[in-house]
């Protein structure tokens, strides 16, 4: 692999609707010619182009987004209808000319930008480099020249003579909307990276078009968001201003008619064939096509599907041609003849430990029959595939202002096949009139998405994903159908389709929370500059007035695939894969890449129930008072219910032990996940219902993955009635205010996310008589006044005073929420730390604790005084780690002054001690973050590697600290002794068997040496019985493989048709990144005591 292949391949918040890229651009904007449109004076082209030209766009999203819409293109093909010109684009979001951060192993299976092989390459580069400001102009230009060096290598090297032209950024649109930048500063960057771009093309004798000062002068023609959807990235109006100004800056006035129907018909079809190059380009589940997982799977059928798409793109630049010609058309292009693709032989009946016997599913009726419900209890089926076929594959759910479901539904899982018709995933509406428990009717609100793994309804719409992009839809007519559709953001990593953003939750305050697995890459521009985040799980923050996105749960182990909050606003995760649920209250300070994981907060013993599909809290006036706060959690393999933990404070945190689980089946294919309490009380679940569970445990084309069925589902309480359905809809806000004294914290985040959309001054007039009412003595006092102060944050107008009572509110939980919301809302609240400061003595542990995260975002030595404070009462483990967090989070400012010997807290000596001894640790944690890094980085040589591996062995760690982690991240899958699962091998004596440096590569690269003692077989019978399983013993006459960690089978080897050796481990990729430096060797000296 050359050097520049690497180089250019591998890492080297919408606001109201009718304001700023919401609303759909005005008539005048799309369909008329704009003053900057105007016809200027004849100019010689730039450039000449050849017949057969082959056109690549690289850069970031101002390429990325003209693949939405086509303007460009569409006008090149019809200047040039003759010449036949090939066009693809090969943007990706937040890309620098010295930074393109791509996923794992990208191009094992081919790289896409040099089978196509380009001839004339326009570049887009400045935006994501113009955030660094005047500091990073000359950089940009060196490294564009390398960048420039380094292509033309590759592309000749490739039997290419590339040309190139380089385009600069266009402008930021100054608009009044308050949140966003204001773009005076921005344009005066951009302005800079404009120049260096325009030095660039000169020092090069490159062509070269300025975006930059046109636009500027477009933008500034009308006032308002008329041309990006946030002042950066281009909306449908947009792309039809740069594309013209493009077209006619690089070949001379356009004798193109944009509103023609001719025109619009070539640009739908420009805008289908980006759609399928991208599929090729940006593939999802490339982990299962070309990174880790491919084998043994991926490497069967992907190949055929790449050729097969790449004839499909071809046939639609055939298409195009023949359009920009004047052909007559069919209505679609006929890819009949673009080849066949491998038939995927299915391995149903070889993973017995989560597949039911036989592929039969059970009626609705039958499968209530297949469920034990808890004492006192029933369920109902409220929808199924039998009463609404368009309920398949159900994945997330969430009810509106009106009382109805939403539910996303995304039968395409796990990917769209080529050849296939365009993605019909879809949001539903439920909707149950007659008020029995059952679904009567259903609205599809959408049925052209591609993997919604999650949504939110706000701002009168809903945001949903639809991979690799959040989009937000709209019904502007009241059909209840989407009839508008904006692209905010692209970029979200899609390597693993089911770990994916998902599972989306709101702050309290009103950020939305989405959760990402590990071994991902997401790359997201906003008007803020490029957010990056690679192989590390996540829970983002997104500021939707703001635009911001940000990491807030950390580390968030390794797949979270559950959120939820208790009734003052504790924050709860869960992980997916190990099903491990955690407090996240002390991980939700200031994130740093060092901060150590903690322990789960629920307890029980016996196997470990797993993977968790969501979880919740039963509070609702319905359920009887012993299960009111009982936390819960869907689980989907080991076994198929859902279970139940009663929870109670325990000093600074929380603890939940298992109760009586309020759902277990014996249908192996009740798949239950994302439990909600309804408006009606009662508590609802869907059911994705599949045979085939997981995503590398199969093929992704297996025939036998299911994409008909689903269910959702209703538990109450026998003989006893639901709850009057409150709604929101169509309320005043006095009344909307009235219901935040309800008991169900779910109705009261449906009346926090309607006043959200309504008008900022109405509902602070409004709020202030609300809050002049509450009196001394109301026993909801306390609630109230925290869910008051929850709605000003959602407007940004938190008013101090507020906040201080609540600080001094009697129960500890609202207390430590105020905390929060404070040091959330710092930035124009500058009395927030005197406010804050004191609560660090308050007679509560937990509120103590709430106040060391708070701390964590004030980066000066008072705030780590302040900190140290805590020393002075009882410790427990929480709060230790929630301390030693918040000094992580504040190292910057006080590390270096302690160890030169500045005392930074008086009359302390406890406090000084043990600040002076975190600097005397030894910091094995950074020494072996760094290491990591150098042994896991492909450009580091083996024998730099040998070094980094030689140094790591030499690092001595925490055994019982290392314990800890192993039972936090391995447990679930690996034994000691008598405790864990043998879903992996066996670990008891694993420091006799390996050797410390043996143990780190079995966890760095855990596919690179399998025993052959735990190598995964798959073997398939002349009678079609198919069983993937460890292998166990082989004779001449037989095999025995272990399924499903505790079944031996034995299979004649005359009954064997096919047995392959499967290469590629079960153990997670990328583990180590779920862990700090320190966890890790705490954990490698932990394994290899076990001897």
């Amino acid at each position: 692999m050359t050097c520049f292949r690497l180089m250019f391949f591998t890492l080297a918040l919408l606001p109201a609707f009718g304001l700023v890229g919401c609303s759909p651009a005005p008539e005048s904007a799309v369909q008329a010619d704009t003053p900057a449109e105007a016809k200027p004076e004849a100019k010689a082209p730039l450039l000449e182009v050849e017949p057969g030209q082959k056109v690549a766009l690289v850069g970031g999203s101002l390429a990325v987004r003209m693949h939405l819409f086509g303007h460009f293109e569409t006008h090149l093909q019809s200047r040039f209808p003759e010449k036949e010109i090939l066009l693809r684009n090969f943007g990706w979001p937040t890309d620098e000319v010295g930074l393109r951060q791509r996923p794992d192993n990208y191009i094992e299976l081919d790289n896409p930008y040099l089978v196509y092989g380009p001839d004339l390459v326009l570049c887009f580069f400045g935006f994501n480099e113009s955030f660094a400001g005047p500091d990073g102009v000359e950089s940009f230009k060196s490294d564009y020249h390398s960048f420039l060096e380094g292509m033309r290598v590759e592309l000749e090297g490739n039997g290419q003579t590339p040309r190139f032209v380089l385009i600069s950024p266009i402008a930021f649109e100054a608009t009044d909307k308050p949140g966003l930048p204001s773009g005076t500063q921005e344009n005066e960057n951009l302005q800079l990276y404009m120049e260096a771009t325009q030095a660039v093309a000169e020092a090069e004798k490159l062509p070269f078009v300025d975006l930059f000062t046109p636009t500027k002068g477009a933008f500034a023609e009308e006032s308002g968001a008329q041309y990006t959807i946030n002042r950066a990235h281009l909306n449908e109006a947009g792309d039809k201003l740069v594309g013209k100004l493009l077209d006619e800056e690089l070949f001379g006035n356009s004798p193109a008619e944009a509103n023609s129907e001719r025109f619009e018909q070539l640009r739908q079809a420009v805008i289908d064939k980006g759609w399928h190059h991208q599929q090729d380009y940006r593939m999802v589940n490339g982990w299962y096509i070309y990174g880790g997982r491919n084998s043994p799977f991926g490497v069967v059928n992907f190949p055929a599907e790449y050729a097969k798409l790449r004839k499909m793109v071809a046939k639609r630049d055939q298409y195009i041609w023949d359009i920009a010609q004047g052909k007559e058309v069919a209505d679609a292009v006929d890819d009949s003849d673009t080849g066949d693709l491998v038939e995927v032989r299915t391995t149903f009946g070889s993973k017995t430990y989560s597949e039911p016997q036989d592929l039969r599913y059970l009626t609705p009726e039958e499968a209530l029959d297949a469920m034990t419900v808890a004492e006192g209890y029933e369920v109902k089926t409220f929808a199924s595939e039998e009463m609404f076929p368009e309920l398949a594959n159900p994945v997330q759910m969430s009810f509106d202002n009106q009382g109805r479901l939403w539910v996303a539904c995304m039968p395409t899982y796990p990917q769209w096949k080529p050849g296939n018709p365009k993605p019909a995933d879809r949001l539903l509406i439920l909707e149950d009139t007659d008020n029995d428990g059952v679904a009567d009717e259903l609205k599809v609100f959408a049925d052209d998405l591609h993997l919604p793994t999650g949504f939110a309804l706000w701002n009168g719409g809903v945001l949903v994903v639809n991979q690799p992009q959040l989009i937000f839809l709209k019904d502007t007519d009241g059909d209840d159908k989407a009839d508008y559709r904006e692209v905010m953001f692209d970029g979200f990593a899609t390597e693993d389709t089911h770990h994916a953003i998902g599972a989306f939750e709101w702050t309290p305050g009103g950020d939305l929370i989405m959760l990402e697995g590990i071994s991902l890459s997401t790359t997201i521009e906003t008007p803020w500059g490029p957010f990056r985040n690679h192989n590390q799980s996540s829970a983002y923050l997104l500021d939707l007035e703001t635009w911001q996105i940000r990491r807030y749960v950390a580390p968030c182990y390794a797949n979270a695939w559950c959120f939820t909050h208790n009734e003052w606003g504790q924050p709860f995760v869960g992980d997916g894969t190990s099903a491990a649920q955690y407090w996240a209250t002390p991980l939700v300070g200031k994130p740093f890449r060092e901060r150590k994981g903690t322990d789960e907060f629920i307890l029980y013993s016996g196997p470990r129930m797993r993977p968790a599909l969501g979880n919740e809290f039963i509070n609702s006036s319905h359920f009887p008072e012993e299960a009111q706060g009982n936390f819960l959690f869907a689980c989907v393999i080991n076994m198929n219910g859902i279970l139940q933990f009663n929870v109670k404070q325990q000093k600074s945190g929380f603890l939940g032990v298992r109760v009586e689980d309020l759902v277990v089946s014996t249908d192996r294919n009740f798949r239950p996940g994302d439990p909600k309490i309804g408006p009606d009380g009662a508590l609802y679940f869907i059911d994705w219902h599949n045979p085939l569970i997981g995503h590398m445990q199969y093929s992704q084309r297996d025939p036998n993955r299911d994409h008909r069925h689903g269910r959702v589902y209703q538990l109450k309480v026998k003989d006893k009635d639901l709850l009057d359905v409150v709604t929101q809809a169509e309320k005043s806000v006095p009344e909307l205010l009235d219901q935040l004294a309800m008991k169900e914290p779910r109705t009261r985040v449906r009346v926090r996310r309607e006043l959200r959309d309504r008008p900022k001054q109405e509902v602070k007039t409004a709020l202030t008589a609300w809050l002049s009412a509450i009196g001394e003595e109301d026993k909801l006092r306390d609630q109230k006044l925290l869910e008051a102060l929850w709605v000003q944050e959602g407007h940004r107008m938190v008013d101090l005073d507020l906040a201080k009572q609540v600080l001094q509110a009697e129960e500890p939980q609202a207390r430590a929420a105020a905390l929060i919301v404070l040091a959330n809302e710092r930035e124009y609240l500058p009395e927030a730390f005197e406010s804050i400061k004191p609560l660090i003595s308050d007679s509560h542990p937990l509120v103590r604790l709430q106040t060391l995260v708070a701390l964590s975002y004030f980066p000066t030595t008072e705030s780590v005084a302040t900190a140290m404070e805590v020393l002075k009462y009882e410790m427990d483990d929480e709060i230790d780690y929630t301390l030693q967090s918040t000094l992580g989070a504040l190292k910057p400012v006080w590390y270096d002054r302690v160890k030169q010997g500045e005392s930074l807290v008086e009359n302390f000596p406890e406090a000084e001690e043990y600040l002076i001894e975190l600097t005397q640790g030894g910091d094995y944690g950074d020494k072996a973050r760094s290491l990591l890094r150098k042994i896991t980085n492909p450009k580091i040589s083996s024998g730099g590697k040998v070094i980094a591996m030689n140094d790591m062995i030499t690092l001595s760690g925490n055994p019982e600290a290392g314990k800890k982690v192993f039972t936090r991240a391995c447990i679930a899958c690996h034994m000691i002794g008598t405790e864990g699962a043998k879903f992996g091998p066996d670990l008891t004596e694993v420091g006799k068997r390996l050797t410390r440096g043996k143990i780190i590569e079995s966890i760095l690269e855990p596919s690179a040496e399998l025993n052959p003692k735990y190598q995964t077989l798959s073997l398939f019978t002349a009678d079609g019985l198919a069983l993937t399983g460890l292998l166990v013993s082989e004779s001449d006459d037989e095999i025995e493989i272990l399924v499903g960690g505790k079944d031996v089978v034995k299979v004649p080897r005359d009954e064997i048709e096919i047995m392959e050796k499967v290469a590629v481990s079960s153990m997670p990729e990328r583990l180590h990144e779920t862990m700090s430096g320190e966890e890790f060797i705490d954990l490698l000296e932990f394994l290899s005591t076990l001897k």
